[in-house]
């Protein structure tokens, strides 16, 4: 008979304490089993567990055993409020370490099992009062506030403390926990410092759950150090560290969060350290690549033990069928072992390697056997395969397409090799119908290759905006000098004379006003004459595009608007007239993937008419950005954009006259121009929804 003790059901990692005993004497001579920790009779079983709020602000906890159950050793936890009931000879068949309550003064329930008991920490709201009773195989706990009436009137259990030596007051040899300390290290990792007296402590790190449990061997613990500590303000994986007495030993659990992690524990004198570190998900999937190996971890320590014994130990922690071949025995014969802490499936492997064999998985069924033996099957299977591929009659089938080309499928299936030299297909793209001449079997498999293929395609709108923003500021400010003057030099008559009235002007640093004035001073023989002009323009200009494509997924899609400009070229004293294009496009390939999101390798022009040229050509403003983005689906990104300023600032002055300070200014001209450029590039992508559609 096999038996096969577990002492927890955590999926991430579990203890297995192994017993095996056989019939026959000589088997039972060979076999030895390792424990972890001394093996107590499991008299009873923890079936189920529930909860129920009854009137009075009070909640009734309910266990349910396979018999009656042995009275709990209990004891109470002010700091943070908890209830510790310790089960002996009992063992947890409840398939879970958590149950969550948020009732009343109840948070939560931790089930832990070790050294032969079950211990049940019941976490608190807030101090509360309880009492004990049980009715045939079921065990009630009833919490009620700590100064309410009527617990007080009920029969209250008293506190007691945990079976086992607790951390002594006089000095001894036991070593200590002195200390348990937290900090966060570099690279958001956390770090648990746990100081001890010396270094003496037995040191055991398991993984229950999503725990870390270090269990040190012999070490005591005084009672302000058992607590809960919180650290989940330090941002690191780790969220709790709780300390608590284990009869002689004393065990530290570390909750950490539900992200990626991995630790590392190490000792340095009398202090222990265990460091947290963050995983992303690409170093998780490198780390899971490194080490393959998930399945539940097992101890297994065996002399001189036949291998199909270790096997069935192997599947019965598997939960899987077994089928060994007879060649195994007399192949693999016997084998020792020391294996600790390892996943079932790493321990397979071990063994099936060092013993020359070879498995096989078939739905939940574990087949085994020689590693020839495995082989020659196969080829055996393949070679049976081509003969019914080479002997089984034709038939002809007839394949609808319904969103694909039937000729574009038919290439599908010949580059897959799914058409054996005597069979055919041909395909009808009027009628969209394949017609495949081929063994029933392998027209069944072409038909499941096709329906992964002829699927509908989702469409996307692409939808980009084009937005050319423009402003100009212009200020320009000049005058003009006119005047004449006449008398005589000698009895003589001279005169200097520039017309007022006319465009011949002394000085002219005027501009093409749109508003101005003239004033002037006129006697007998002077005249004198200035004209102030003065112009000022702002000007705002907002051009928006917008094109819109839709395509199917995975297909390029172009869409174009806009005009050719004419150009002349020469060559060998031949003029030929060639044209350019001045467009707004959009080029666009979009991909679907999962979570809406879709991929856009992107084309986008925005070119216009410019300046012409002394050669009486036509300049093209281009504007183009060519890029890659992922975008939720109905998101706006912006692709781009491009912001160009101008500044000038002109002063046309009359030599040495415009110099002089203050009169200076009425010799000179002055030009002062702003404009600003600025161009952004919107898209918006939008799945094309069946409800939209139009049928």
């Amino acid at each position: 008979m096999l038996t096969v003790n577990r002492l927890n059901t955590s999926s991430k990692g579990r203890l297995l304490s192994c017993a095996v005993s056989w019939i026959k004497g000589a088997v039972l001579a060979a076999l030895t089993v390792s424990f972890t920790a001394p093996v107590w009779a499991q008299d009873a079983q923890l079936k189920d567990s529930s909860f129920v709020a009854l009137p009075g602000n009070k909640l009734e906890v309910r266990f349910d055993f396979d018999q009656p159950p042995p009275a709990p050793k209990a004891y109470m936890i002010d700091s943070p409020p908890r209830l510790v009931l310790d089960f002996w000879g009992v063992s947890n068949e409840l398939g879970t370490r958590q149950m969550d309550v948020q009732s009343g003064q109840v948070d939560s329930l931790s089930f832990a099992q070790a050294e032969g008991r079950l211990r049940v920490v019941t976490n608190l709201n807030e101090p509360a009062q309880y009492r004990t009773f049980s009715e045939g195989s079921s065990l009630f706990i009833e919490f009620s506030d700590a100064g309410s009436n009527a617990a007080a009137a009920a029969p209250i259990v008293e506190p007691k403390k945990v079976a086992g030596p607790r951390m002594p007051v006089v000095e001894d040899d036991r070593t200590r926990v002195q200390g348990i300390d937290f900090e966060r290290i570099d690279g958001g990792q956390g770090r648990v410092v746990i100081t001890m007296s010396d270094d003496e402590a037995g040191l055991d790190i398991l993984e229950e759950g999503n725990n870390v449990v270090l269990n040190l061997i012999g070490a005591g613990l005084s009672d302000n150090l058992e607590q809960r500590v919180d650290v989940q303000d330090f941002a690191t994986p780790v969220m709790f560290i709780d300390s608590m007495v284990s009869g002689e030993n004393t065990t530290i659990l570390i909750k950490p969060t539900s992200e990626p992690y991995d630790y590392m524990a190490y000792q340095t004198g009398n202090q222990l350290f265990v460091d947290f570190k963050p995983l992303t998900a690409q170093e998780k999937a490198d780390a899971r690549d490194l080490f393959p190996f998930t399945g539940e971890k097992i101890d297994l320590n065996f002399q001189d033990v036949s291998v199909r014994s270790i096997l069935q130990i192997i599947a019965e922690v598997a939960e899987m069928n077994l089928v060994i071949s007879d060649q195994v025995d007399s192949t693999a014969g016997n084998i020792t072992l020391r294996l600790k802490n390892v996943p079932w499936d790493q321990a397979l492997d071990i063994i099936l390697k060092s013993k020359g064999l070879d498995k096989r998985e078939v739905g939940n069924v574990l087949m085994i056997g020689t590693s020839a033996e495995i082989a020659q099957r196969e080829k055996e299977e393949l070679e049976s395969q081509q003969q019914v591929k080479e002997l089984a009659p034709l038939v002809t089938d007839y394949v609808q397409v319904d969103f694909r080309r039937a000729s574009e499928l038919k290439s599908y299936i010949e580059s897959a090799k799914l058409i054996s030299e005597r069979g055919f297909v041909l395909a009808d793209d009027q009628t969209n119908v394949l017609m495949i001449r081929e063994t029933a079997a392998q027209i069944e498999e072409i038909r499941r290759t096709l329906r992964k293929f002829d699927v509908e395609v989702a469409q996307i709108l692409i939808e980009a905006r084009v937005v050319t923003a423009s402003s100009s500021f212009e200020k320009n400010l000049g005058i003009r000098w006119a005047g004449s003057a006449t008398g005589s030099i000698n009895g003589n008559d001279a005169y200097i004379t520039n017309a007022v009235n006319n465009n011949d002007m002394l000085v002219d640093l005027g501009v093409s006003a749109t508003s101005g004035f003239e004033i002037g001073f006129v006697s007998s023989n002077f005249a004198l004459a200035a004209e102030l002009t003065a112009l000022q323009s702002d000007g705002v200009v907002e051009i928006v595009s917008q094109p819109k494509v839709i395509t199917t997924n995975g297909t390029e899609a172009t869409i174009e608007s806009g005009q050719e400009v004419p150009y002349q070229v020469v060559e060998e004293d031949k003029t030929t007239i060639e044209f350019k294009d001045a467009l707004l496009s959009l080029k666009v390939t979009p991909q679907v993937n999962p979570g809406d999101r879709i991929s856009l390798d992107l084309t986008v022009n925005e070119d216009s008419l410019g300046q012409i040229l002394e050669n009486g050509e036509r300049a093209i403003n281009k504007n183009q950005v060519e890029t890659s983005v992922v975008v939720n689906d109905g998101d706006t990104v912006v692709l781009g954009g491009v912001f160009r300023k101008e500044t000038r600032n002109t002063v046309n002055k009359v030599p040495l006259l415009g110099d002089i300070p203050v009169v200076g200014n009425l010799f000179k001209s002055r030009q002062q121009s702003d404009s600003k450029e600025e161009l952004l590039i919107f898209i918006t992508p939008k799945l094309v929804r069946e409800s939209l559609t139009v049928r």
